[in-house]
């Protein structure tokens, strides 16, 4: 990965602390003699980290909970982390679910930029922001989680056309799949609709046993800690060869092909044997 030259010394706050990919960025940045604040609604998680990682326990839906933790600190980074999902069709997705995944996904990256915004601004900072890839390519019975991160990418792009000309800079990382569990756990949760009489009660049971070749989050912690600390950081990055080629084809080919070839993508499909995400 080409990197410029990396910033030392910065204070920075890394939501979603607790996950695989930021608890992996939080230990990573602290190794390179940054200080971290790590904010997770997981107490359990935030302890396995080092001592020497300053820990939060909050609600990140909460902008007013955010903003009182966040509020006084002179802070040169921010890299948000947090997010899940449920798989479902869309028709077969409560109000509840949807509004779920759009607060863990999108709204935990709100609360957060907002409280942090001034003092990003005033230090010519920088904003992470970890996306996905399916916020570019969404993907069936992923609606709410791509939706989502369709407004993530929105989102990111509407930050960085306003803050870019006061200095500060913003970057969005989108992985593939990415080994964290997240793909397990969502699969868990498929099983009562598998059962339970919906007419996409066959693609469930495919993905009960789901658990796709995916990205090491090792890589994907490399591409974020890239983008929190090198000195001219791209817009974006995509991290797997999923990410970055099938965007790209989304330009060229008719809508339908395109349709078919994401499909290839779910479990047993060609796709998801062919090339990794």
């Amino acid at each position: 990965m080409t990197r410029g030259l990396e910033r030392r010394g910065m204070r920075v706050v890394v939501t979603g602390a607790a996950g695989g990919i930021g608890s992996g960025v939080a230990e990573t940045l602290v190794d390179r003699d940054h200080d971290v604040i790590a904010l997770d609604h997981d107490a359990d998680g935030l302890s396995t980290l080092p001592d020497s990682i300053e820990t939060a326990v909050l609600d990140l839906r909460d902008g007013d909970a955010v903003r009182e933790e966040l509020s006084g600190r002179d802070l040169d980074v921010v890299v948000t982390c947090a997010g899940g999902y449920e798989l479902a069709a869309l028709e077969d997705t409560t109000p509840e679910s949807f509004r779920r995944q759009l607060d863990t996904n999108l709204t935990t990256v709100h609360t957060v930029v907002r409280a942090v915004a001034p003092s990003i601004r005033e230090r010519n900072g920088r904003i992470v922001v970890v996306g996905s890839m399916v916020g570019s390519v969404a993907l069936p019975y992923h609606g709410a989680y791509s939706a989502a991160k369709a407004g993530v990418r929105g989102y990111t792009e509407a930050l960085r056309r306003e803050l870019e000309p006061r200095g500060p800079t913003v970057a969005l990382v989108e992985p593939g799949p990415v080994r964290t569990g997240f793909n397990e756990r969502a699969s868990d949760g498929i099983r009562s609709l598998s059962d339970g009489g919906s007419a996409y009660a066959d693609v469930y049971r495919e993905f009960e046993a789901y658990t796709p070749a995916a990205t090491r989050v090792e890589t994907v912690v490399e591409a974020v800690v890239t983008a929190a600390t090198t000195d001219q950081p791209r817009t974006r990055y995509r991290v797997s060869r999923r990410a970055k080629w099938l965007p790209r084809l989304a330009a060229v080919l008719p809508d339908r092909v395109y349709d078919r070839l994401v499909r290839t993508g779910l479990p047993g499909g060609l796709l998801g044997r062919l090339i990794d995400r």
